[in-house]
């Protein structure tokens, strides 16, 4: 890998999956700033992947990514079995990190490393960081989507059984430490909100460089609303097999939903998200509640929505589909957990509730379509000027430029 022109860098990228289908708010961060990345730069994304990786591959190819597909075996009882002793020996975390620790990928990395020096290495997500020993002399940024300790840890405190809490505590402290030595190591750091960096300047971080998440203005803007004179209808968008937003969903149709009923007997919840579990689609049986897994097209949901809830209580970093629901002009009332990391103002971009005050809040934006109205355009005004990708791509570009043009660029180990 060479520059192919003065102005053009040889970028390796490693990510610990295909960013691709863009149906999780990872893939979108990672899909979209490794796409403005390769408009200024020469990238090759050297990634894990199974059999019917190919349309995806093909889909980052047509943004300029040029990607180096590594194919590892399906993930198996016994092969992840390994990696959880292997970790509990070596006192790393299994979670988020061994677990997407590839023998395949490592061989593959250092072969790439031997056939040309990149000018940057680019880790997504501290996962990547398992692969930093195969980069030294060679200076590299690792984008936080979050800050995993602090997800694990909550989750810890969100119920299940004594020894499930205990190992989750466990992995939350290993997670720390690793996020630590990552943080103080990188030669920049890229995190998605300013409660973040400050988290990661704390670690020790010598460069923290905030990119906040994003959202594709112009394509959710051009979902035109279908609200009025239709059942007041609650959306809830997330990933349905993650621990967090399983919680959060059975939480708002069994306790808070119920009381909507009672006061707007027509209301409608809608839970929309990918690869739902069953304590999830079993919610599908409830009157007034239907339960969508992967939908091919989120936008018809934001359209016909009168209101996003997001009463999360558990998780990390900042939420894409709150972003979402703003460009696409639809109000929402969220948690401070849910908005989180945003800087937005309650009741100026959306409504900031606590669980016990989440259905009177929801109540009174289904009531006042108007101020509702009047709240969702001050949000949407905020995504096009903050949030847009083509703005947060830049961000990350010029993080790029700036560590290559350093004169103490190269990592430390």
């Amino acid at each position: 890998m060479s520059r192919s022109s003065a102005s053009s860098a040889s970028i390796l990228a490693i990510t610990s999956q295909l960013p691709w289908p863009l149906t999780s708010g990872g893939h979108l961060r990672t899909y979209h700033l490794l796409s403005a990345i390769a408009s200024r730069h020469v990238v090759r994304l050297v990634t894990p992947v199974q059999d019917g990786s190919d349309v995806g591959i093909g889909k980052l190819e047509k943004s300029g990514i040029h990607v180096d597909p590594v194919r590892c075996p399906a993930r198996s009882w016994a092969g992840e079995t390994r990696k959880m002793l292997t970790a509990a020996v070596s006192g790393r975390p299994y979670l988020m990190y061994e677990r997407h620790h590839w023998p395949c990928v490592r061989r593959h990395l250092s072969s790439v490393q031997e056939e040309a020096r990149a000018d940057v290495v680019y880790l997504d997500h501290v996962d990547s960081f398992v692969y930093h020993d195969l980069l030294p002399d060679v200076p590299w940024v690792c984008d936080m989507h979050n800050v995993y300790a602090q997800i694990v840890l909550r989750l810890s405190k969100d119920g299940g059984r004594l020894p499930t809490r205990l190992y989750l505590r466990r992995e939350a402290r290993l997670l720390r430490r690793m996020e630590i030595r990552a943080a103080q190591t990188a030669a920049a750091v890229t995190v998605v909100s300013e409660e973040d960096r400050d988290w990661y300047v704390r670690a020790g971080a010598r460069n923290v460089v905030c990119v906040p998440n994003g959202v594709d203005c112009r394509r959710l803007e051009a979902a035109v609303p279908a609200r009025r004179g239709s059942a007041p209808t609650i959306l809830f968008l997330g990933a349905l097999s993650w621990p967090p937003n399983v919680s959060a969903a059975k939480n708002l149709a069994t306790e808070i939903f119920p009381i909507i009923q009672r006061e707007l007997p027509d209301a409608r919840l809608q839970i929309v998200g990918r690869d739902p579990l069953p304590t999830v689609r079993d919610l599908n049986a409830v009157q007034g509640i239907e339960v969508l897994g992967n939908v091919a097209d989120v936008r018809p949901f934001l359209a016909s929505a009168h209101v996003m809830a997001v009463p999360l209580t558990s998780g990390g970093g900042t939420r894409l589909k709150i972003l979402e629901a703003f460009a696409a002009g639809l109000p929402v009332v969220s948690t401070p957990v849910g908005c989180e990391g945003l800087g937005v103002n309650h009741r100026e971009h959306l409504v900031i509730a606590s669980t016990q005050e989440f259905a009177t809040s929801l109540l009174q934006v289904l009531r006042d379509l108007d101020g509702a109205e009047r709240m969702a355009k001050q949000a949407r005004n905020l995504a096009r000027m903050k949030f847009d990708w083509s703005i947060v791509g830049a961000e990350m570009c010029s993080c790029i430029d700036s560590l290559m043009n350093s004169e103490d660029a190269s990592s430390k180990y």
